[in-house]
């Protein structure tokens, strides 16, 4: 193997008071609803809220003294506050690329690292070609987020630590997208825990580990967009995608609803916020993806950084889901009295209205009716059916708005 245990164990010592030793918690409620032995090993408790600091961190530290002591990185997230906070611990200067629409938020925490920071390209890709022609400019290092052998092995430190907690780990399970993780993981865990599973997970709309290790060989696919952005990756590295291709027992893939739904479970029942990219180990194991019944497993959840406004639609559409918010659109006639009564029927089943809305412009009810959408809080499905139940009863037409 490219990276032994020796290099990830090497990269341990290094991290020593640099970055946390995260939880590694049990979850009850995704245990039962698994039937496996389920533990959280929580990196978006890391520092700068990711695993991505460790590999950013020991790929600094090893700068070889021949190399310019200035380092450049392109990202629009976890990789960016990652090296920030890396070069800003050894002192060393700093550049982020990241795309002109990048969030003001992830800007501002990047920047309060110490870094400088230049917005350049649409996406990350143009961000990345800016950054290369930056680091050639300024002879500065290019910090790659995932194919590069000190990366992986300071990535690796999860994999250890979780061992050190866990020496009857049975399997673990990881997400994927260039592969920086799971192949540290794989160096942490296969020589002396050869019996260990290790299952990566991608999204199903950025699976380009999957479809490289189909091909045999490196494939690039093209952008589409997920919310699990931090693992949105085009192609994988050429020295990620070998070790994964030989070592990772299974590939899975999980859509948009999963990560969703994992992580309104997360926030409900255990209070962890996580990220889409983060969610996907444990929406793997929700959505009946892997079967690991009866086995210990540790799910990673490998960052946090989740904007307010996306965090926002996640616990909205997970109560949707849930059954607990219902969105219905009643026609009306004009008149007095006609909305009071549809309140009222909502009432008598001790339903919380959220909000209401008018709409008398709509072409598609001609002149005369309204439509009026009523948001409405339930304490579940079963209280949902009761509520659309008596509004049945009661005469009153409707429709589910999208």
């Amino acid at each position: 193997m490219d990276i032994s245990f020796a290099d990830v164990d090497a990269a341990r010592g290094a991290l020593i008071g640099v970055t946390h030793k995260t939880p590694l918690d049990y979850s009850n409620t995704l245990s039962k609803l698994t039937g496996a032995s389920v533990s959280l090993k929580l990196e978006n408790l890391q520092r700068t809220g990711s695993f991505k600091v460790r590999g950013a961190y020991w790929k600094i530290k090893n700068l070889e003294k021949s190399q310019t002591k200035r380092v450049i990185a392109a990202s629009a997230g976890n990789h960016a506050q990652g090296t920030a906070y890396a070069a800003s611990k050894l002192g060393i200067p700093c550049t982020i690329v990241m795309p002109e629409n990048a969030s003001t938020a992830k800007v501002a925490a990047t920047s309060s690292y110490g870094a400088s920071i230049v917005l350049a390209g649409a996406n990350f890709e143009e961000s990345l070609d800016e950054a290369n022609r930056l680091a050639e400019r300024t002879s500065a290092t290019m910090i790659h987020p995932f194919d590069d052998p000190l990366v992986i092995a300071g990535q690796g430190t999860v994999g250890l630590e979780v061992l050190e907690e866990m020496n009857d780990l049975e399997a673990i399970v990881v997400p994927v997208g260039g592969g920086g993780l799971i192949s540290g993981i794989v160096a942490a865990l296969k020589e002396d825990h050869p019996d260990v599973k290790i299952v990566g997970v991608q999204s199903s709309l950025m699976d380009s580990m999957i479809k490289s290790k189909r091909a045999h060989k490196v494939v690039e696919i093209p952008s589409k967009r997920t919310i699990a952005d931090g693992i949105a990756v085009k192609a994988p590295g050429e020295l990620t995608f070998k070790i994964v291709n030989k070592y990772v027992d299974y590939l899975v893939t999980v859509t948009d609803d999963e990560i969703a739904e994992a992580i309104f479970l997360l926030l409900e029942r255990s209070r962890i916020v996580v990220e889409p990219a983060g969610a996907a180990a444990p929406a793997a194991l929700l959505s009946g993806k892997i079967d690991l019944r009866d086995k210990k497993v540790v799910a990673v959840v490998s960052g946090g950084n989740v904007d307010m406004p996306l965090m926002n639609q996640l616990v909205t559409r997970g109560l949707i889901t849930a059954g607990r918010i219902v969105r219905l659109i009643f026609e009306l006639r004009d008149r007095p009295g006609a909305l009071k009564e549809i309140l009222e029927a909502i009432a008598s089943r001790n339903v919380n209205v959220l909000d209401v809305q008018q709409d008398r412009l709509n072409k598609r009810i001609g002149l005369g009716p309204v439509n009026v959408l009523i948001s409405m809080e339930t304490k579940g499905r079963e209280q949902t059916e009761e509520l659309l139940k008596t509004l049945r009863e009661r005469g009153f037409t409707y429709r589910f708005s999208e």
